[in-house]
């Protein structure tokens, strides 16, 4: 044995097995990249590259091939390098789509070169460029189109959305899995369609409504929804029939996706000649009672942390306060985890009225909260608009916790008609106990935001009337039904983390540090005026000239340039000594990662080494 080895050569063996192993290392790499294709390992904290569950299942439901072609210029990342790690899970964010849809999504990946057939491809798409710093433009975005001639556009991925990733790419697969517009059929009992009689317009909601869904107006007695709709709207559901309630309590018990709109006072509405109702409110206590959701229909949220400003003529003088029922709730008010709500500003709401849940089956998950100084009054006080408005903080009654003014409704909800249908109902089949599928629900406590009055203007210019939004009333309706429309998939999904993960700890640090300093700054400075204070409160010689200094100023001047001196040395030790242990924990976070990691492997591997058991050296033969 010994003598064939020698014969061979101890090189030529090891040359062989060198080469051998790169062959094998070549093939396992090919093969499991095919086999393993689909299987992925997501070790982040926040799962930043795993797919919903809600995502799996519409991907699972995909009846026809969808085409996605991703324009992503290759000098991105070096003009900008800072979104490298963002680009990189957008890219891994669709070949996880892609292994999702088990071959139905085909994703094609294309490096736009200026003038070339690419670039016009991509502006063809819709795909929005932008300059770099040399000129050229740069593209970064997703066109998807499906078997006919459905088309969908992400313009450009911007880091500002990385938390609603998933849910951008969801709502595309979702829309493109759709053939025409969504049908949302409406029970309108505040005329958002508009009153011919008294001149009043289409409010803007409808409008806005109308450009993107079907809407189809719904109303009498009603025993089943329009084909085909995706979700029913109720706006101020007053005297509903019996048979009319039991159609929506059955379509809610199913899963269909529903928006409520509910008001304790709605201010807008508008009674027979155009007088005031003889009762402003509306609620659905018979179906709230049964699904678990507390609404209290004469008592009105108050909350002077977003209280609008107005201005009354009170007693023939104007008096100017808080209107405390008349809220402009702001962004610090909004689940801003949920994508509907991610982007808005301001939503308008008036007279608006408050949920609670009753039940534990029911989960009521909020989407806009009053702040914790809010409370409510009795609903008919707000209805004096001639009053004084600071008389409405008298009245308030502090909340315990609170108040939510919009919630999404979910979990196992129980029929109101659990008995039996009611007389007269042609709606077909037994009527159902209890939930066949989750609750996809929105609750709204105030009709009133729908109306123009709450968020749009009116301006005319050269003789043309534009309407302008001065809050974003409309753009949440529409974001609420556009989410309800996608399904599940993305009335579950919530904003995630993003991959930029900072150093919280030494920013932490560095803020302290920086705060101590300046305090110490400040009391040095202080002490920098007072000297020169006294300098100046100092005697002149007399008989001197004006700019001539007297001994005792010369003197003084010469102490406060040290003192001066000695000060401005003081704030760089103190600046120095509070950023020190910035310093040394950025010099052992270097460290670790530079020596003392490859340090760890290399000791292991050696422990390996000398732990692997000796052979005896072949001997040769006599």
């Amino acid at each position: 044995m010994s003598s064939t080895l020698n014969k061979f050569g101890t090189g030529r063996i090891a040359i062989a097995a060198a080469v051998l192993g790169a062959v094998t290392f070549g093939c396992v790499n090919l093969i499991s990249s095919q086999v393993f294709r689909s299987a992925r390992l997501d070790l982040t904290q926040q799962r930043l590259y795993s797919l919903s569950n809600g995502t799996l299942a519409l991907l699972g439901e995909i009846k026809e091939p969808l085409r996605f072609r991703f324009f992503m210029s290759s000098g991105l990342t070096k003009e900008a390098p800072q979104i490298a790690a963002f680009a990189a899970r957008v890219r891994s964010m669709l070949d996880a789509y892609v292994a999702g849809a088990n071959g139905r999504i085909v994703l094609e990946v294309i490096d736009p070169k200026p003038f070339s057939e690419d670039e016009d491809r991509a502006v063809g798409f819709g795909i929005s460029p932008f300059a770099s710093a040399s000129g050229e433009q740069l593209f970064f975005g997703l066109a998807a189109t499906n078997s006919t001639t459905g088309r969908a556009t992400i313009g450009v991925f911007s880091p500002d959305r990385e938390a609603f990733l998933e849910y951008d790419l969801t709502r595309m697969v979702s829309e493109l899995g759709r053939r025409g517009k969504a049908v949302v059929a409406v029970i309108d009992g505040l005329a958002l369609a508009g009153n011919p009689q008294i001149g009043m317009p289409q409010q803007q909601v409808l409008t806005q409504m109308k450009q993107f869904f079907d809407v189809k107006p719904v109303g009498g007695e009603i025993d089943s929804f329009p084909d085909d709709t995706k979700v029913v709207m109720v706006v101020h559901p007053q005297n509903l029939s019996e048979r009319t309630q039991y159609t929506l309590d059955q379509w809610v018990l199913t899963g269909g996706a529903t928006m409520i709109f509910v008001d304790p006072y709605a201010e807008n509405q508008i009674g027979p000649r155009g007088q005031p109702p003889a009762d402003p409110s509306s609620s659905l206590d018979k179906l709230f009672g049964a699904w678990g959701v507390g609404f209290d229909s004469k008592r009105s949220v108050g909350d002077p942390t977003y209280a609008l400003q107005t201005e009354r003529n009170v007693e023939g003088r104007p008096v100017a306060a808080a209107n405390l029922p008349w809220l402009a709730m702001r962004k610090e008010a909004f689940d801003t985890s949920d994508a509907m709500l991610s982007q808005l500003s301001a939503i308008i709401m008036t007279s608006v009225g408050s949920f609670t849940s009753t039940k534990d089956s029911a989960k009521l998950r909020p989407l806009i909260t009053a702040s914790a100084a809010a409370g409510t009054m009795e609903a008919n006080i707000v209805a004096d608009r001639q009053g004084d408005p600071r008389r409405f903080l008298a009245n308030l009654k502090k909340a315990d916790k609170p108040p939510v003014l919009a919630a999404r409704l979910t979990g196992t909800l129980d029929s109101a008609y659990a008995d039996a249908k009611p007389e007269g109902s042609q709606r077909a089949g037994d009527p159902l106990k209890k939930s066949s599928a989750p609750a996809n629900v929105i609750l709204v406590a105030d009709a009133d935001m729908l109306m123009d009055r709450n968020w749009i203007t009116t301006r005319n210019l050269l003789g043309q009337s534009f309407s302008q939004a001065f809050a974003n009333n409309g753009d949440f309706v529409n974001n609420a039904i556009e989410q309800m429309v996608g399904g599940a998939a993305l009335t579950d999904l919530r904003g995630r983390g993003v991959s930029w993960r900072p150093f919280e700890r030494i920013q932490t640090m560095e803020k302290d540090a920086d705060a101590r300093y300046r305090a110490k700054e400040q009391e040095l400075l202080t002490q920098l005026k007072e000297t020169q204070a006294k300098m100046a409160q100092l005697p002149k010689a007399e008989g001197a000239a004006a700019d001539a200094l007297s001994p005792q100023q010369v003197k003084a001047v010469e102490g406060f340039r040290s003192q001066m001196l000695a000060i401005r040395s003081e704030l760089r030790d103190v600046q120095f000594a509070l950023r020190r242990d910035v310093d040394s924990l950025k010099s052992w976070i270097t460290a670790i990662n530079v020596g003392l990691v490859p340090l760890g492997i290399g000791v292991i591997a050696l422990l390996f080494a000398l732990r692997r058991p000796k052979r005896p050296l072949p001997t040769k033969s006599a």
